[in-house]
């Protein structure tokens, strides 16, 4: 139980710092640990809860959380991780780990590309279907017509591989709508609360996790965020971001290199 809460302290910390819920490691960690497909992703979600809600409140502090645009968006990712998470029991669990290490390869290629400073200055569009955002003195726009169904895909990818969907809500934010990346990425810290609790609703219909286990590693993933959220509004995370794409490389390969082996 010390590996475990060591790995999971170390691993909220870095989450936290890029304003990832911690799903796109902490169900490879629990099929590493033992744990089947739905019981990691149903743990995870409920870990992701509680590591984005500890990231949020220090956020919150700094003035760095775009309340209005995290709301809205989560309206519609909430509403997709719910379903996600419901309808996850009728997916093989063998084409949700391929389909999850899909998921890992992308985000590494968005984390990459945002840490190879491709995230350029988006110019500021207005129209009626623009919502043109003032926050922490910059400006950005936003399209209604792409987001609300791209916020309603990740909320359902995410509680169907039980993550929090971070991963793809960074890098949107960032590249396609050119928020700020500090901004990014605490606004994330509150989405993927919701995301996280509304996935967890979900999975908690068909599948109980160990709550004993869940209590004790939630309490550790609190403080690692707490820890990780403090040092991202310092430092930059460009640094970080490089690392955790490898991270999710190797996570990747290795989720699928078992897949395969157990086809075998």
């Amino acid at each position: 139980m010390i590996y475990e809460i060591i790995v999971f302290l170390v691993f909220s910390i870095i989450l936290s710092m890029v304003g990832l819920g911690g799903g796109v490691l902490y169900v490879p960690l629990l099929l590493f640990l033992g744990y089947d497909f739905q019981d990691s992703s149903t743990l995870s979600l409920f870990l992701i809860t509680v590591t984005g809600f500890s990231a949020f409140t220090r956020f919150r502090k700094a003035k760095l959380v775009d309340w209005k645009l995290a709301l809205f968006m989560e309206s519609f990712t909430g509403l997709g991780a719910f379903t996600g998470g419901l309808t996850s029991v009728h997916f093989n669990e063998l084409y949700l780990k391929l389909a999850f290490a899909i998921v890992l390869m992308v985000a590494a290629y968005f984390m990459l590309k945002t840490q190879n400073g491709l995230e350029k200055k988006q110019l500021l569009k207005t129209g009626r279907f623009y919502w043109k955002r003032e926050f922490g003195g910059n400006s950005y726009s936003i399209s209604i017509p792409l987001i609300i169904p791209v916020a309603f895909l990740i909320g359902f990818v995410a509680g169907l591989l039980g993550i929090a969907g971070g991963v793809f809500k960074v890098p949107i934010m960032i590249l396609w709508f050119g928020i700020p990346a500090k901004i990014a990425v605490a606004t994330s810290s509150l989405m993927v609360s919701f995301t996280g609790l509304l996935g967890l609703g979900g999975h908690l219909i068909n599948n109980q996790p160990d709550w004993k286990l869940a209590l004790s590693l939630g309490i550790v993933v609190f403080i690692g965020a707490k820890i990780g959220s403090r040092i991202s509004i310092r430092l930059p995370e460009k640094s970080v971001k490089k690392v955790m794409s490898f991270v999710l490389i190797a996570l990747s390969v290795y989720m699928i290199v078992k897949s395969v082996l157990s086809m075998i």
